[in-house]
């Protein structure tokens, strides 16, 4: 099983990079992980930010990923039901995945309708830095509890 993470913008706080390197760690026997960072160029408009951001990022996506974009307005998962949705997905021949963090403005439209989920991790809003940093915990923990693997407690 293989992932990616796409985010727009680079990940700079010191303590975001330290709480990544942990779930990395953990990660490891469980997942392959590429980190991917595009450009964000806020002097764009915003309409030609999001298309530049999106053109991006799909430079990056293969035909076999699983897309899944993250958007507020997406569809939201408890951690036992993306683990879920992740093992379907598995269950079905398809066991890489990526996941696309967007930029200040989030993904241009065209972008979300190229995904399998649209999915929204709460109805909070986070910058992309922490949305990042919580994703890599989510992943890590849907696999723990695909793996019957004790670090869940709900």
């Amino acid at each position: 099983m293989h992932a990616k993470i796409i985010s727009v913008g680079r990940v700079r706080q010191n303590f975001v990079l330290q709480g990544e390197q942990e779930y990395l760690v953990r990660l490891k026997p469980l997942l392959g992980l590429e980190l991917i960072e595009v450009e964000a160029r806020a002097e764009l408009p915003e309409v030609s930010m999001k298309r530049e951001e999106a053109a991006n990022a799909s430079k990056r996506i293969a035909d076999r990923d699983v897309l899944v974009v993250l958007d507020e307005r997406g569809k939201q998962f408890s951690s036992t039901q993306l683990s879920a949705w992740m093992a379907n997905q598995m269950n079905n021949g398809k066991s890489d995945f990526c996941f696309a963090i967007g930029g200040a403005y989030g993904w241009d439209e065209e972008f979300k309708k190229k995904a399998a989920l649209v999915l929204s991790l709460s109805p909070l809003t986070f910058t992309y830095q922490m949305t990042r940093l919580i994703l890599i915990e989510q992943l890590y923990r849907a696999l723990t509890i695909m793996k019957g693997i004790p670090y869940h407690k709900a």
